[in-house]
């Protein structure tokens, strides 16, 4: 029996729920952790077909966001089964774009695990010109997630 949990956030001193769908940030990137150990990474859109934030329009929609689980059939078939798990945002971005880059690099570190659920790495992005900040903040998440 699916049992849909709410999102925490991984770092609820650096973000805050209502941050999430504030109008500040078009994406995030995730991590799904089941009591066993195993744990998958994504990112979601928090607006439908909004990948940047400077388009948020006020007939823009929300994505199902809260109720997403992952677009992970393994991950799916554990929740629908009733393995216990949490669902948390590591970081929320202004454009997919970003979210995208942090959510590959998240997935090449730790992909290799033998605790993640993480197939492949689907990631078409551009670097940005200075990417410095991107870079900080998967420095954080890797150190907060190992």
């Amino acid at each position: 029996m699916r049992i849909t949990k709410d999102w925490t956030m991984h770092n609820p001193e650096q973000w805050d729920m209502s941050d999430v769908d504030s109008g500040s940030y078009a994406s995030f990137v995730y991590i799904i952790r089941f009591d066993d150990g195993r744990f998958y990474i994504g990112m979601k859109n928090i607006f439908k077909r909004i990948r940047d934030v400077k388009k948020l329009s006020s007939t823009t929609q929300s994505s199902d966001w809260k109720r997403y689980t992952s677009s992970s059939t393994k991950v799916n078939t554990l929740i629908d089964a009733g393995y216990d798990y949490e669902k948390s945002i590591l970081w929320c971005f202004k454009t997919t774009n970003e979210a995208a880059i942090v959510e590959a690099a998240l997935i090449c570190i730790f992909g290799l695990l033998p605790d993640n659920l993480n197939k492949a790495v689907m990631c078409k992005a551009r670097l940005p010109l200075n990417g410095a900040n991107l870079y900080g903040i998967i420095q954080t998440l890797i150190g907060e997630l190992q």
